[in-house]
């Protein structure tokens, strides 16, 4: 009876990873995996996640369940990932609806830093992007591209401290809103500097965490990568974009010790 039974767990399991694998390739697009990004198409309704994990560190994500596209980084390098759908079925609790594991092979680490994902959302028409294009036009340098775009974003914002304070759960930003408004928090800054920065080759990271001397409470920036150096940048441009009226020599690149990173994306 026990070897019954033990049998039966055994096919069960197996219909069940079948049925998930069936789910997941319905799912998850995984044609840009090389680029270190994945895409979820999710259309069941109701509140639900996107879960990245690789080895103990996980990211967890709200993702649109009205069935329309949305990309995540997979930037925790290159090996196998698990990627997870969850619906939300009671107060926290959630169920699995697919899983997949997903093998990264990326010729270039930097590469996942340089594309569209779901917080940093940007496409080649966008505004801020052919606002970026025109800014650095005439000049092929990445760096100076990276001085540039930073001198245009701490001029032209102003900090948005209604907008904190109503802020909605699972906020993302929309770039192309926050170079009209020319106002926003430190999310939309980071996000739309990240973005203009990607789309003219410079990979950029939108970091979230902590940075005591620049901001109270939860912050984000962004890590530029100098390729003349071959290592990453700190650059706050909210914090920049607050003080350059009176201190107007306030410099671009910050001193890493004085920021506690969080999440990277």
């Amino acid at each position: 009876m026990k070897k019954l039974l033990l049998c039966l767990f055994i096919v069960l399991m197996c219909l069940a990873t079948s049925v998930s694998s069936v789910f997941a390739s319905d799912y998850f697009n995984t044609d840009d995996i090389a680029k270190g990004v994945i895409h979820i198409t999710y259309d069941g309704g109701g509140k639900t996640k996107v879960m990245i994990q690789k080895g103990d560190k996980k990211y967890t994500y709200d993702i649109n369940s009205s069935g329309k596209k949305e990309t995540y980084p997979l930037q925790l390098g290159n090996g196998t990932y698990k990627i997870s759908i969850l619906t939300n079925t009671s107060g926290n609790s959630y169920k699995l609806i697919a899983t997949e594991n997903i093998d990264v092979k990326m010729m270039n680490p930097n590469s996942v830093f340089l594309t569209s994902i779901q917080n940093i959302n940007w496409k080649v028409d966008s505004k801020a992007v052919a606002k970026a294009v025109d800014l650095t036009k005439d000049v092929a340098d990445l760096e100076k591209k990276a001085k540039i775009l930073w001198n245009y974003m701490v001029k032209n914002n102003v900090y948005d401290y209604n907008k904190l304070a109503t802020l909605s759960t699972g906020y993302v930003p929309v770039i192309d809103q926050t170079l009209v408004d020319k106002k926003g928090i430190c999310y939309d800054f980071s996000s739309l500097y990240a973005a203009m920065l990607r789309s003219q080759g410079t990979p950029a990271k939108l970091i979230k965490g902590y940075a005591p001397k620049n901001a109270t409470g939860y912050h984000a920036w962004n890590e530029v990568y100098d390729e003349a150096q071959g290592k990453w940048i700190v650059i706050d441009t909210t914090y920049d974009l607050q003080v350059i009226a009176k201190n107007p020599k306030v410099t671009m690149i910050k001193n890493t010790e004085d920021f506690s990173k969080v999440y990277e994306y």
